[in-house]
């Protein structure tokens, strides 16, 4: 059938006004994308503890504020779990390390090793607890010998150390991100040991807790933890609140059932260590609850290898004796937004 000129004249006013309308609702996730940039957490590993497992990778986490993306802890496949989301590293200006224990920083030399190979431009840096510079210096010195090689493009590399920095921050230090974005740092209970707390600004074993916030949101991440009255002052009014969990028990009877060569000493350090300095569900839901957050984010699973569901119930029942709010089990590569209030 042929179209007569009047027909041919309706679908060019019906395109118009589809285009106009696609332009329209382009227009406007634009405007909502600016009056409300995102906040976005994302799990890119939730495994608690040294110990690999088939599960979970190592604890790793990827924070978007607008359009800057930050890495929170690069425990061991950061960097994979990165490219599994569609990310390179020539995105990643920042990192922020909560302590130096290698299951936190295990993937930090391939973040600052490939970024310098891929010569992405910008200077990455590394905010962490002091020693963290040992840490990264210790790296760039690692990356010696791959600069003397060179990467066969026919020039010399750049020099590694020109590629990162750290920054050490002390306990209750305060930075602005820029674009009404900051984050604060306080010194938690983690390496608190038999009841002296070794959370000075001036120690070298300071485990971090950070508050991000933009403009009127805001999250807290409790790294490693054990109860602290400084974490739950931190979080006080947080729209989520992202914290470690143990199921102390069975990760007790799993370390004696497999760890046959262990000490009596060695057990019995485990023990104080995992009771004291990690935070079990009731300890979660004290902390929420005094703290009025607005949604708990579960990750750092500190459980025996295994599928997570058949501890999900206890852990559940835990928390809510004490804090009533939703709560999430985070999966890798899972993602959770603070959004705008309306």
């Amino acid at each position: 059938m042929r179209m007569t000129t009047n027909m041919q004249a309706q679908v060019k006013r019906a395109i118009a006004a589809l285009a106009l309308s696609a332009l329209a609702i382009s227009s406007g996730s634009a405007r909502a994308a600016a009056s409300c940039p995102a906040l976005r957490w994302t799990t890119l590993g939730t495994a608690g503890g040294p110990v690999p497992t088939a599960e979970r990778s190592e604890p790793a986490n990827l924070l978007t504020i607008g359009e800057r993306r930050i890495l929170v802890d690069t425990g061991d496949g950061t960097v994979d779990q990165l490219a599994r989301i569609g990310l390179d590293l020539g995105g990643i200006d920042t990192v922020f390390i909560s302590h130096n224990h290698l299951d936190h920083t295990g993937g930090l030399a391939a973040v600052i090793g490939l970024r310098w190979m891929n010569q992405f431009p910008g200077v990455l840096t590394v905010y962490g607890p002091v020693g963290t510079r040992a840490v990264v210096d210790g790296i760039v010195a690692s990356l010696a010998t791959p600069g003397s090689i060179g990467f066969g493009l026919g020039t010399p590399p750049p020099r590694p150390a020109d590629s990162v920095r750290a920054v050490e921050l002390a306990d209750g230090q305060s930075l602005d991100l820029g674009q009404g974005a900051s984050v604060k740092a306080v010194a938690n209970s983690h390496f608190d040991h038999d009841g002296k707390s070794h959370s000075r600004p001036d120690a070298s074993n300071v485990s971090l807790s950070y508050r991000f916030a933009l403009g009127s949101r805001s999250l807290t991440y409790t790294g490693d933890t054990g109860p602290s009255a400084a974490v739950t002052a931190l979080a006080r009014g947080s729209d989520m609140f992202v914290t470690e969990i143990i199921a102390l028990d069975a990760l007790l009877g799993e370390i004696r059932m497999r760890r046959k060569d262990a000490s009596p000493e060695m057990l019995s350090g485990m023990e104080r260590h995992l009771s004291t300095h990690h935070l079990r569900p009731e300890a979660i839901g004290e902390i929420a609850a005094q703290a009025g957050v607005g949604r708990v984010v579960l990750t750092h699973f500190a459980v025996p290898p295994g599928p997570l569901p058949q501890y999900e119930p206890a852990i559940r029942a835990g928390i809510a004796a004490r804090y009533a709010g939703p709560v999430d089990l985070a999966r890798d590569l899972q993602s959770f937004d603070v959004g705008c209030r309306p």
